[in-house]
C-alpha cells in the first residue's frame, strides 16, 4: 500500500495556485485495481470571517445569524478537497470531476467566534456503473469536540472495470406531488464571487465559454450556491441543533433562472427537491432529519 500523504496548512489554499498545479499533474488514466494513497490535509485555528460571512449570506440570499450556516463550513473544506483532488495521486483531473453526493452531520449550533479546526480524508474509491467513485470525510472539531462531519462523494465518468457488488447507492423516496416552499431568481453575476468564496474555483461556475465548451448551455451555479439558499427557506422555522443532511446532485442549475423548493415528508424523514424552473426534473433532491 502507498505511504500516506499529509499536508497542514495555516492559511487558506489560493484557488489559482490548486489550479495552476492541476494542470501540472493532470492525469487521463487510473488502474483502479491499484491502492489510492491516503492522502490527509488538515488547517488549524480557524477563525471565522465576518465580512466573508456576510459576503457568503449576500451571494446566497440569505439573513445574518448568530451562529454559522450549515453549508458555510464547506467554505473551509472545499479548499483543503481541492488541494487532494489536484494531486497527481488523484485518479484524474480535477477538471473532469464532478461532486455527485454529500451528507452533513452536525451535532451543535456554532457560534461565530469559536475557533475551527478542520480535517479532511481521501482513502476510499469504488467502481461504479459508467464510472468512479471516491469519498472524501471530512470533520470539524472546536477545543477537541467533533461538532460537525461531512462526506462528499466524487464521481469520474469511465469504463474502470466491473462495479463493486457490495455499493449500494443514495437512494430517494419519490415525491413528485410535493407542494413548493419557495422560489427566487438566480442571478448570472455571481458565481465569480463565489468562487473566491467557497474555494471552488472550476471555471465552469462563472466562465460561460467554457462551460459551453464542455457542452453546457452555458456556465451554471456552484450547487452548494443553490442549496445555502434552500436550506435557509427550508429550515427558517426549525429549532434543532442536531441534524444530518442527505444531497444528490443530479444536473446543473443555470443562472438568470427561478429556483423552485419543494418539500414532503416521506417516511417520516422531511424530503426536498430542488428545480429549475422550466426542468421537470430535480437538480438537487436531499433529506433532512434530526440526529439523536
Amino acid at each position: 500500500m502507498p505511504a500516506s500523504i499529509d499536508l497542514t496548512f495555516h492559511k487558506k489554499p489560493s484557488m489559482f495556485v490548486t489550479a495552476f498545479r492541476a494542470l501540472l499533474g493532470r492525469r487521463s488514466k487510473f488502474d483502479a485495481q491499484k491502492y489510492l494513497p491516503i492522502i490527509t490535509v488538515s488547517r488549524d485555528g480557524i477563525v471565522p470571517d465576518k465580512e466573508q460571512l456576510a459576503r457568503f449570506n449576500k451571494v446566497c440570499q440569505i439573513k445574518n445569524s448568530d451562529r454559522l450556516p450549515l453549508i458555510y463550513l464547506l467554505t473551509y473544506i472545499y479548499p483543503l478537497v481541492q488541494i487532494m483532488l489536484a494531486r497527481k495521486e488523484a485518479p484524474l483531473s480535477l477538471f473532469v470531476v464532478l461532486n455527485s453526493q454529500m451528507q452533513i452531520v452536525q451535532h451543535r449550533h456554532i457560534g461565530l467566534d469559536e475557533k475551527l479546526d478542520v480535517y479532511c480524508e481521501l482513502a476510499h474509491h469504488r467502481i461504479v456503473e459508467k464510472g468512479l467513485e471516491i469519498e472524501i470525510k471530512s470533520f470539524v472539531k472546536i477545543a477537541a469536540e467533533k461538532v460537525w462531519e461531512n462526506t462528499l462523494t466524487f464521481y469520474y465518468r469511465g469504463k474502470f472495470g466491473s462495479p463493486d457488488s457490495v455499493y449500494t447507492p443514495l437512494q430517494f423516496e419519490s415525491i413528485p406531488d410535493a407542494p413548493e416552499v419557495a422560489r427566487w431568481f438566480l442571478p448570472g453575476n455571481i458565481g465569480y464571487s463565489f468562487a473566491g468564496i467557497s474555494g471552488d474555483g472550476n471555471p465552469i461556475h462563472y466562465l460561460r465559454p467554457y462551460a459551453r465548451l464542455l457542452g453546457f448551455k452555458r456556465d451554471f451555479a456552484q450547487p452548494l450556491l443553490v442549496l445555502a439558499g434552500s436550506l435557509e427557506r427550508l429550515l427558517q422555522d426549525s429549532s434543532e441543533k442536531s441534524f444530518c443532511l442527505d444531497i444528490a446532485f443530479k444536473g446543473p442549475l443555470y443562472y438568470e433562472n427561478n429556483v423552485i423548493l419543494k418539500s414532503a415528508l416521506a417516511s417520516g424523514i422531511k424530503r426536498f427537491d430542488i428545480y429549475e424552473e422550466g426542468n421537470p426534473r430535480p437538480c438537487i433532491c436531499g433529506t433532512f432529519k434530526t440526529c439523536i
